[in-house]
C-alpha cells in the first residue's frame, strides 16, 4: 500500500477498526483476520487499536497478545509504507544475502536495533526463504521481488521499486478483437520470473502491441519450468511453430513482437519500420535479438531438461493464465468439481481418492484418502480446511509453482475435499 494511513491516535483510526470487526466479526476465531486486517492497513499493531478490538469483541487480551506475539509476521513497532524482506535461506545466504542486507541498512540508514528508514519509507527485515533459489540473492519489497542483487546494485532496487510505484503498471491481459486467432506473447510472472525481471518485459510488451496497434494478447502464464533462464516469452501463432526466448530484457520486446507481428495501419509499418533501421544503425546491442535470445526446445541441454517431463497436476502450465477463471473452465476446469457434486457421494469419492494412491505432499507423503476420511467421521457439521503452501524445504517451491501457475485448481480441490 503506498498511500499512508491513518495515525492510530486519530479517533478515525477507532472507527477504521469498529468497521474492519464490522466485516470480520466479533468471535475468538477471528483473532487472526483482524489482527491482519489492522497490521495489512498500519503496517505494525498499534496497541491502543488491539485495546479497543478487546472492549468491542469476545476476543480476551490474553489470546489477543498470544496470537500476536506467537506469530513472526505480526510486529508491535512502527513500520515503514513498505517492507523490503531480504531473503537470508541457504542458497541466498551463500551468495551473500547477508552482505546484501548490510548495504541495505546502511543506505536507509537505519540506526543500531532499528529495521525503518528515518522518513518510514522502508521496514527492513530479514525472512527464511522467497522460493527463488536459481536466482539467489533475492529481496521482496511488498509484493515486488528482485534477483541476483548485489551490495552494489541493492540500493537501486529501491530507487527502481518507488519509480515503478509512482508510474503503475496494467496488470491485466491485453487482449483485442481476434486477438488468440492472430496469436499470444505468453510470459511468465510466477515468483521466479518476477524476481528475474519479467514483469518489466510484461509491461513493455504491452506498450508495445499497443503503440504498433497489433492485435495480438500480451498473456501472462505461469511457472514455464526454467526459472534459471527467466524472463522467458513465448511467442504463440496459429498454424506457426512457437518460439521460446530466455533472458529477454524489456528493451529487447519491440525487435522480438516486430518479427512476429506486423501492423496493419500503413504509418505505423513506417514508423515501426524506420525505428528498426535507426536503432541498428546505432545501437549494436539492437542487431539480431530475436537470434540471440531464442531457446530451441530441440537442443540437447534444454531437451534433456524438459524432454522426459509429464505435467499431470499442471498440464497447462506456461499456456494458461493463472488469474482467468473462464479459460480455466474451457480447459476443462471444474469439470471434477461438477462430477462429485452431482453424484453426492462422499464415501465414493473417498474410495477413488484412496484408489489414485494421492498423498500430500508433505516430507511424510500421507495418504489423502485416509486424511480425508478422518475428518469426514470427526463429530461436528462444521468443518475447517487449512491450506499449507509453507516453503520450509529450500529448494523445492512445488507449493508455491501450483498456486501461482494454478490457482483454480486449488480451489477446486479445496471445495472437493470441503
Amino acid at each position: 500500500m503506498s498511500d499512508k494511513p491513518l495515525n492510530p491516535t486519530d479517533p478515525a483510526a477507532i472507527l477504521w477498526v469498529d468497521d474492519l470487526v464490522k466485516r470480520v466479526g466479533t468471535t475468538p476465531d477471528k483473532v487472526i483476520p483482524i489482527l491482519q486486517g489492522i497490521q495489512e492497513y498500519f503496517h505494525y499493531l498499534p496497541e491502543p487499536l488491539l485495546r479497543h478490538v478487546c472492549q468491542i469483541t469476545d476476543i480476551a487480551p490474553a489470546d489477543l497478545t498470544g496470537v500476536s506475539t506467537f506469530y513472526s509476521q505480526f510486529r508491535h513497532r512502527p513500520a515503514g509504507l513498505h517492507a523490503v524482506k531480504v531473503c537470508v535461506g541457504t542458497a541466498c545466504h551463500v551468495k551473500g544475502a547477508g552482505a546484501v542486507y548490510d548495504a541495505l541498512a546502511r543506505h536507509l540508514e537505519c540506526k543500531a536495533g532499528e529495521d525503518t528508514d528515518p522518513q518510514g519509507l522502508f521496514t527492513l527485515e530479514k525472512v527464511a526463504c522467497l522460493g527463488c533459489c536459481t536466482l539467489a540473492p533475492v529481496v521482496q519489497i511488498d509484493s515486488v521481488i528482485y534477483g541476483h542483487v548485489t551490495p552494489a546494485t541493492a540500493p537501486d532496487i529501491l530507487k527502481k521499486f518507488i519509480e515503478e510505484q509512482n508510474a503503475g503498471s496494467s496488470d491485466k491481459d491485453q487482449t483485442q478483437s481476434g486477438a488468440h486467432e492472430y496469436g499470444e506473447i505468453r510470459i511468465g510472472l510466477g515468483s521466479c520470473c518476477v524476481a528475474g525481471g519479467s514483469a518489466g518485459v510484461y509491461q513493455t510488451a504491452l506498450d508495445t502491441v499497443k503503440s504498433l496497434g497489433i492485435p495480438a494478447r500480451v498473456k501472462s502464464v505461469g511457472c514455464a519450468g526454467m526459472c534459471h533462464r527467466t524472463p522467458l516469452v513465448e511467442v504463440v501463432i496459429p498454424g506457426v511453430e512457437p518460439v521460446l526466448y530466455a533472458k529477454v530484457k524489456p528493451e529487447d520486446i519491440p525487435e522480438i513482437i516486430e518479427r512476429h507481428f506486423h501492423s496493419e495501419k500503413p504509418f505505423i509499418k513506417v514508423r515501426a519500420a524506420a525505428e528498426s533501421w535507426l536503432k541498428k544503425l546505432y545501437t549494436d546491442e539492437a542487431r539480431d535479438v530475436p537470434e540471440r535470445y531464442a531457446l530451441d526446445v530441440r537442443e540437447k541441454p534444454v531437451a534433456d531438461f524438459l524432454g522426459r517431463q509429464q505435467h499431470i497436476a499442471t498440464e497447462h502450465s506456461g499456456l494458461l493464465n493463472p488469474s482467468d477463471r473462464t479459460e480455466y473452465q474451457r480447459l476443462g476446469g471444474f469439470e471434477a468439481l461438477k462430477m462429485v457434486l452431482s453424484r453426492n457421494d462422499p464415501a465414493g469419492l473417498i474410495s477413488e481418492i484412496e484408489k489414485s494412491g494421492l498423498r500430500g505432499r508433505g516430507g511424510g507423503g500421507f495418504p489423502t484418502a485416509r486424511k480425508w476420511a478422518a475428518v469426514r467421521k470427526a463429530p461436528g457439521r462444521k468443518k475447517y480446511i487449512i491450506l499449507n503452501g509453507d516453503e520450509g524445504d529450500p529448494g523445492a517451491f512445488m507449493d508455491r509453482m501450483i498456486m501461482e501457475s494454478y490457482s483454480y485448481r486449488i480451489i477446486e480441490g479445496m471445495i472437493i475435499a470441503s
